[in-house]
């Protein structure tokens, strides 16, 4: 199990016993409806997409907020030359859609993504040209439109790391003041050969939760 912990939330890697979970949250008609893939996911579908993306260059936590297991973020398809390929968040209980709970997941993973692992440059998301909402959210990221799909009808952003850096500061300020957690990251876990050498390291090197003021390296 990897867990980060920032704010309010506590993002918990997915494991089989959350399969469940997460299923009926991407089938629900307020989430599959701002993907691009809307058929619907039985369990054996499900199982074997899991199969797919436990190791270590695809990472899918679980996000919870306020004690409860809320959504899920992603950063999938790293490469060594590219970074992460592309990332990804839901929030699967509709009551929290409006809630701090997806911003501060994702300067949570972004956070850790750009200031603990040292060698990723950048990190990309598609999002439909019609979900209006997640493209204004992703702009306030830092994210910028670098072109469009195919299929004509999703759209791709990057965010680099310097962008970040400089667009996050003030993120993570606002953050800092509206959370009722520490600012801190915590990182805890086990190194594992379903983890990246990098975070391995990181594990190995602070076998107790590791508090990083972020503040400090912004």
């Amino acid at each position: 199990m990897l867990i980060l912990q920032q704010f309010d939330v506590r993002l918990l890697r997915l494991q089989k016993d959350d399969l469940e979970l997460v299923r009926q949250w991407r089938n629900a008609a307020h989430v599959a409806n701002s993907m691009i893939y809307r058929e619907y996911i039985s369990s054996e579908m499900q199982l074997k997409w899991f199969e797919t993306i436990n190791n270590p260059w695809n990472y899918y936590f679980i996000i919870e907020f306020e004690g409860k297991k809320i959504g899920v973020i992603n950063a999938k398809d790293y490469s060594v030359e590219k970074g992460f390929g592309e990332g990804g968040i839901f929030i699967g209980e509709q009551e929290y859609e409006h809630s701090f709970a997806a911003a501060f997941a994702s300067l949570c993973l972004l956070n850790f993504i750009f200031h603990m692992m040292g060698t990723i440059a950048n990190s990309r998301i598609r999002i439909l040209k019609d979900n209006h909402r997640a493209i204004q959210y992703n702009k306030l990221l830092g994210y910028e439109l670098i072109g469009e799909s195919e299929n004509g009808h999703d759209l791709l952003f990057e965010l680099t790391k310097e962008r970040f850096f400089e667009k996050g500061r003030k993120l993570n300020q606002a953050a800092a003041i509206f959370s009722q957690g520490s600012s801190d990251m915590i990182l805890k876990g086990s190194p594992s050969e379903k983890l990246l050498p990098e975070i391995n390291e990181l594990l190995s090197d602070n076998p107790s939760p590791m508090a990083i003021p972020y503040l400090k390296t912004l």
